[in-house]
């Protein structure tokens, strides 16, 4: 595992994070994110190309929980973030997962 920092992209807009990504991991990588807008942001960005892991928790956690409950859901579906083929955008849950990325719109109606 690779992390934003180790790839000196801590704070870089998200394009830069993929392309140094690209550059310095050899075979196939998945990018493991709670960036929920990423897609949004950056529209005009190739994102179909790339394997991507949304993970989503419940945003009344706080402190340690976010923590664990990020843990959690890493390690309840690793074996199928690990499977994972460029272009695959799953968004991973605790109890489950979808084969699709989160909505920013479907998040904040959630939370109005």
């Amino acid at each position: 595992m690779t992390t934003v920092g180790e790839l000196g992209a801590q704070g870089r807009p998200d394009p830069d994070v993929i392309r140094r990504a690209e550059d310095a991991v050899s075979g196939s990588w998945v990018l493991v994110t709670m960036d929920t807008s990423m897609i949004e942001d950056h529209l005009r960005f190739g994102w179909r190309e790339y394997a991507i892991a949304w993970v989503a928790i419940n945003d009344q956690l706080r402190g340690a929980a976010v923590e664990q409950s990020k843990m959690n859901v890493v390690h309840r579906h690793a074996h199928v973030i690990v499977a994972q083929a460029r272009g695959d955008h799953f968004t991973y849950f605790e109890a489950r997962h979808d084969k699709v990325p989160p909505s920013l719109s479907t998040q904040l109606r959630r939370r109005l």
